[in-house]
């Protein structure tokens, strides 16, 4: 009897993003490929499910930036993917259950190391990263177990070296141990890859070799050597964000040395003489803004000057520009959502009800004018969100030294911290809230092809930038650690629009908000790299970007250093403009990707879920128009 040829689907990449889309592949397959055989092959030189940025070998003292409730790789009831919904536990809910497990000593053996941290976790912990990956293995796994019986994945521990046109149109995969796979589909989801240093990079760098000094460019400080830097050091630090939080996390407590407690259970710093002295600085001044310590009751933030249909007087492709028509809408979002949430949830701190003030107030934001009726019904200066402050609270000020500079920054930590963890300002994280959902809007509009090239290219990095500072920085207790280590003089503040030079044999730093310079023998690139598809380190795309097979996506004729995707449908575009039928790719690094890094939240309709499930359910129509070939048995070698 005959039997069809199974299909074959390659995903390179299994991390979260990979293993996100063979989630959506493996869910989409009894609707689309009811019977047909299936393959899925999942590349990648890391363990299934985390891949190489959420490794279980990473040192337990790095945590991940969200909470434990805010991670899941799983759709649940608010996902408006074209897909079934096949929900699942969130990161707190699985490891509420494995804690369940390893009371009644039931648990399994590799999850031994964790029963501690287990033990301890709640909806609002920030988990390890070891323990992070042990989940999203766990996902990879269950996704596997939830497999139609016509569908077979198998596992690749190899890295994709060459891809390239096979007979009858099939993909012919390369794998770095000599292994080849034939597939009639092959997905990129690579995430977030390592680069070539930028020319400003390699100059830094040739000048560090011909002086004698130190310099790491632009990486994941969690791979970075960073011994290197010797202790006592004056190092020099560009970056304020998350990489910087594993930079301080690496030469503190990662070298011996501890945080205890001090008065009123702030936290204080007990070098161990191992620790270089970090002078950071940035375009801010500031750490970006702490996650808060606790969840928001109440029903989901649903957008109101910020929706898709916002725009639908301004019709065509590229026609919304972000001064005029995106970024008026986002702040009017954030200002409703906040005052709502302060009317409503704070009473006691207005002199009005919401009822008698929310259509004035819509009024006075479409306007451009709330001020006075916000001063006239919220009493407490404090209580007035001032989103210009919000983004740069050193604006404007000037320090008399760098003590009076430091000074001023553990005030505004101190502040900061305040806040984001007493539910008395949850107003700010109703601001988060309106921040997500805002994202979700310009990500559809993305997808359809609204927003103009020039925007796109200047304005939706700030974006991302911005997004990240007010509600993606690190845990709370990561800002009271950096604040400590303030203290211990282990951390000292250069202040905002931080230049850095080279001259004189040196490194030197300045801010034109304090007087004098910083002089140092190391410098420190505590920023993430931004994709670089001509300067990118990973083998498959230098070779399929030699030949040609890929190219960079051009935005107003300049280089994003995205790969360049034919729009809606996620296949690669190659440099004469021809669409490959057999060939996608999704991802950090990938044009109509999802932008902006971090898990997706529970009903929180991610962007992301949208894109994958919309990507396999490309790849699996397109292998079911096409006829099967009836042979005696299936002849693909596959190897596990």
């Amino acid at each position: 009897m005959a039997h069809p040829r199974p299909f074959s689907v390659a995903v390179i990449g299994a991390g979260p993003g990979g293993t996100s889309l063979i989630e959506r592949l493996v869910a989409n397959a009894a609707e689309l490929l009811p019977r047909h055989p299936l393959h899925l092959h999942v590349v990648d030189p890391h363990p299934p499910g985390a891949g190489r940025v959420w490794r279980r070998e990473q040192s337990p003292l790095l945590w991940a930036n969200s909470l434990a409730s805010d991670i899941t790789l799983f759709t649940d009831e608010a996902a408006t993917c074209e897909g079934p919904i096949a929900p699942g536990p969130s990161l707190w809910e699985w490891g509420r259950d494995r804690a369940a497990e390893i009371r009644e000593g039931r648990t399994q053996p590799a999850l031994a190391p964790y029963a501690d941290e287990l033990s301890r976790l709640t909806p609002v912990s920030f988990p390890s990263r070891p323990l992070l990956s042990a989940y999203l293995a766990w996902v990879f796994r269950a996704t596997a177990a939830s497999a139609p019986p016509n569908v077979r994945i198998i596992v690749h521990r190899d890295r994709a070296v060459d891809l390239t046109d096979g007979p009858f149109g099939r993909q012919q995969l390369e794998l770095a141990g000599g292994t080849g796979i034939v597939a009639d589909a092959v997905v990129l989801a690579q995430g977030h890859l390592d680069h070539e240093p930028d020319p400003s990079e390699r100059e830094l760098v040739g000048y560090a070799r011909e002086n004698g000094l130190t310099y790491l460019p632009r990486g994941y400080a969690a791979d970075q050597d960073l011994g290197v830097l010797a202790p006592g050091e004056p190092v020099i630090v560009r970056g304020l964000g998350l990489a910087f939080v594993d930079l301080m996390v690496r030469v503190s407590s990662g070298r011996g040395g501890r945080f205890g407690r001090g008065a009123e259970g702030v936290p204080t710093y007990h070098p161990s003489g191992n620790e270089p002295v970090l002078y950071v600085g940035s375009r801010r001044g500031v750490p970006y803004r702490a996650k808060t310590g606790y969840e928001l009751t109440g029903d989901r933030h649903v957008p109101r000057f910020l929706a898709v249909e916002t725009f639908d007087d301004r019709p065509g492709p590229r026609a919304l520009e972000w001064h005029r028509d995106i970024r008026p809408a986002l702040d009017r979002e954030m200002l409703w959502a906040y005052y709502q949430r302060l009317f409503t949830a704070h009473r006691d701190r207005t002199t009005a009800d919401w009822a008698d003030v929310a259509e004035p107030l819509a009024e006075a934001l479409a306007d451009g004018d709330h001020a006075p009726l916000v001063n006239a019904t919220v009493p407490a200066p404090d209580d007035r969100l001032d989103l210009g402050l919000l983004d740069r609270p050193l604006a404007g000020r000037r320090f008399a030294d760098a003590t009076e500079l430091q000074e001023a920054l553990l005030t505004h930590m101190a502040a900061d911290l305040a806040r984001r963890s007493d539910p008395r300002f949850s107003a700010d994280l109703a601001v988060i809230h309106a921040l997500l959902a805002a994202y979700g809007v310009i990500a559809r509009l993305l997808a359809a092809g609204r927003i103009s090239d020039s925007a796109q290219l200047h304005e939706l990095p700030k974006f991302h930038n911005y997004f990240s500072y007010i509600a993606s920085g690190p845990p709370g207790p990561r800002l009271a650690e950096m604040a400590a280590l303030a203290e211990a003089g282990v951390i000292r503040f250069l202040g905002p629009d931080t230049a850095v030079a080279a001259r004189d044999g040196a490194f030197v730093a300045h801010s034109p908000a304090v007087p004098g310079v910083v002089r140092a023998r190391a410098l420190v690139e505590a920023r993430l790299p931004e994709p670089a598809l001509a300067r990118t380190l990973d083998p498959l795309l230098r070779r399929l970007y030699a030949r040609g097979a890929v190219s960079e996506e051009l935005l107003a004729g300049a280089p994003t250093g995205k790969v360049r995707t034919e729009a809606g449908t996620h296949r690669l575009v190659d440099s004469d403009g021809i669409v490959h039928n057999a060939r996608f790719a999704t991802g950090h690094g990938v044009a109509g990707g999802v932008a902006v890094g971090g898990f997706a939240r529970p009903r929180f309709d991610a962007p992301t879920f949208r894109v994958n499930d919309s990507l396999a359910r490309d790849v699996l129509r397109g292998l079911a128009a096409s006829a099967p070939t009836p042979v005696a048995a299936p002849t693909e070698r596959l190897t596990a």
